[in-house]
């Protein structure tokens, strides 16, 4: 699935590429909040912490380009049920790899503001295989300011909404890959709320 989904974005990035006035690359860290959501006779936590990642924004004119974006961040989540014998505590990945748009609101030549709207694939894995990884489709909301240093650098700080859209319990935290499954299940919208920042360099088409 990691690699379906990287190769259909490098294609995507060749297509854009061909209508760019310019291209964007910004590696980008940051933090993601802790998001807690009712299970059947619990309540679960999907863990935040440091994010890293990457975007390539290609831009089709001064107020709209098309972006590329794929993000990593680590945390622990746990969940307690009724429903369940004992609490889950597990190492948790989150990825998105993700495209869509942005709205540019130039200010001036060097600084503009920005909304977006992404869509593309979520996923859930546990480094140390308790689970089984999780893929969900994922909507992306984002939102921020970009300044030019020069013009070809510049800084861009911007915040985010990731929603992988999933049924989870049963089905996001208690999936083992071995052993017995827990028939547990409960519908919710997990919501990864956080701020990122990183260095832009813009490239000339």
């Amino acid at each position: 699935m990691k690699k379906l989904i990287a190769l259909a974005l490098m294609y995507l990035c060749l297509i854009f590429e061909i209508n760019a006035q310019t291209i964007e690359i910004t590696p980008f860290t940051g933090y993601t909040f802790n998001h807690g959501f009712p299970i059947l006779g619990g309540r679960a936590t999907l863990g935040g912490g440091q994010t890293f990642g990457g975007m390539i924004g290609f831009q089709l004119n001064d107020f709209f380009e098309i972006e590329t974006l794929y993000s990593f961040q680590s945390g622990t989540s746990t969940a307690r049920s009724t429903a369940i014998q004992g609490d889950v505590r597990a190492r948790t990945n989150a990825h998105y790899a993700m495209i869509g748009g942005n709205r540019l609101f130039p200010v001036s030549s060097q600084m503009a503001f920005f909304s977006g709207l992404k869509i593309g694939a979520g996923i859930l894995s546990f480094p140390n295989n308790e689970y089984r990884d999780i893929s969900r489709f994922a909507v992306g909301i984002n939102g921020g300011m970009k300044y030019f240093l020069s013009d070809n650098v510049g800084i861009r700080l911007q915040a985010n909404l990731m929603m992988p859209i999933s049924n989870v319990g049963a089905n996001l935290w208690w999936s083992p890959g071995g052993g017995t499954q827990v028939g547990l299940n409960g519908w919710s919208s997990v919501i990864q709320f956080g701020f990122t920042g990183g260095m832009i360099f813009r490239l000339g088409n």
